[in-house]
């Protein structure tokens, strides 16, 4: 082989193997943005699941604090909810759904129903942060899911209590939920919980908690779960 042929394989080498460097690097900063995508989205869904499940809970409460705590959460939401990815990483359009509720706050099923919408999202994220070896995302959607029955009896609990004596429906999805969580788990600031809210909401003849009890009940627990989960994905 002449040297001139060689010259010409030695630089045909050079060229593919630089072609090969700069689309494999292409390709790791490609991913690296995705992954970052998503995680930051993830950051942003425990946000707006933190957010819906207490403008859930103060919903159909009318005392000056609760509404004003309600109209600073309606904007914190307005915020959350702009510029929502949805198509460009192939999620649900769930910010249209937001305007309606934020004129119905007292609709406790439609908080419901967008929050199991921003659940499966969670998921779907969860899923494909896995597939990208972010293997501390495992466990993100059934933590949330645990956290959602802990905030839906809150928002319950709230409901119930502006009753003098709960009712018979109220009463049943209370009692589902505390047994459920009971079963999830047997942590003690949680047997306290439902054993207080058993005892002064759930079954007395008298209802002895105000919502605004309720409500300040179970939030310090809740956001110390929600802490649990932000913490275990750095």
């Amino acid at each position: 082989m002449s040297d001139t042929a060689l010259i010409l394989l030695a630089l045909l080498v050079v060229l593919l193997s630089l072609g090969y460097w700069f689309t494999h690097r292409t390709e790791n900063r490609q991913r690296k943005a995705s992954k970052r995508a998503d995680t930051e989205l993830v950051q942003r869904c425990l946000d707006l699941l933190q957010a819906l499940q207490q403008h859930r809970g103060l919903g159909a409460q009318q005392d000056a604090a609760s509404v004003m705590q309600r109209n600073a959460l309606a904007q914190q939401l307005d915020e959350l909810w702009l510029n929502w990815p949805g198509a460009s990483l192939q999620l649900p359009p769930l910010q249209q759904h937001w305007p309606q509720l934020r004129r119905k706050p007292a609709d406790f099923d439609a908080h419901c129903r967008l929050i199991e919408a921003l659940l499966e999202v969670i998921e779907h994220l969860e899923d494909r942060l896995y597939r990208q070896d972010h293997h501390r995302i495992r466990g993100l959607g059934e933590a949330c899911r645990s956290l959602e029955d802990l905030a839906r009896l809150r928002g319950l609990a709230v409901r119930a209590a502006n009753y003098e004596r709960c009712p018979p429906g109220l009463q049943m999805q209370l009692r589902f939920l505390c047994n459920r969580l009971l079963d999830q788990e047997q942590d003690l600031p949680l047997l306290a919980l439902i054993e207080r809210l058993q005892s002064d909401l759930i079954e007395p003849a008298q209802i002895r908690l105000a919502p605004t009890d309720c409500f300040a009940l179970l939030t310090p627990l809740i956001e110390q779960r929600l802490q649990g989960i932000r913490l275990s994905l750095d």
